[in-house]
């Protein structure tokens, strides 16, 4: 889980995010600046980015003697099932965008730098690189389908895969 946010949010968030794993209870963000020894509002800052993720979640009460809110934060362990599967689908379609793309289009490639393009953008440029001035040689792009069919049925297994985990009643 913690590679997770790492992946969706970087370094910076990891320090608050597994303070919450390893406690597995709700603290509030005062409690967590304390014993992180960080400012509040930088703790703040980062519940937020993780709750825009689904990662952690809050429960709002009302302090009796202050009148102030005060929130009680804990990690979403339950919904990583969900959240995997949920950026899963998003790859996925990202890789049938691009597959679309590399079967709708015919592509030249600059033999010195490797820079990809679309036959209309070298046929602008006479079939020449517009970097280097190189003649643009035919880029056969079936390997390149290949490998995004390949990935994209194994994301489809997986996810076929894991929803049967997560919904039994469904096999």
């Amino acid at each position: 889980m913690k590679s997770i946010a790492k992946d969706l949010l970087g370094d910076d968030v990891l320090d608050v995010f597994s303070f919450l794993l390893d406690n597995r209870s709700e603290l509030t963000d005062e409690d967590m600046a304390n014993k992180l020894n960080i400012k509040v509002n930088e703790v703040r800052k980062k519940l937020y980015l993780l709750a825009e993720h689904g990662l952690v979640s809050y429960r709002r009460t009302r302090d009796k003697e202050t009148g102030w809110y005060v929130y009680y934060w804990k990690a979403n362990v339950d919904q990583i099932n969900e959240l995997l599967l949920s950026r899963k689908r998003e790859i996925l379609n990202k890789l049938r965008a691009r597959l679309e793309y590399e079967s709708t289009n015919e592509f030249y490639i600059c033999p010195e730098d490797k820079s990809k393009y679309t036959f209309e953008e070298a046929f602008e440029n006479e079939f020449k690189c517009p970097k280097c001035g190189v003649q643009l040689t035919y880029y056969d792009s079936a390997k390149m389908k290949e490998f995004l069919e390949s990935k994209i049925r194994e994301i489809e297994e997986e996810i076929e895969r894991e929803t049967k985990i997560g919904n039994p009643e469904s096999s």
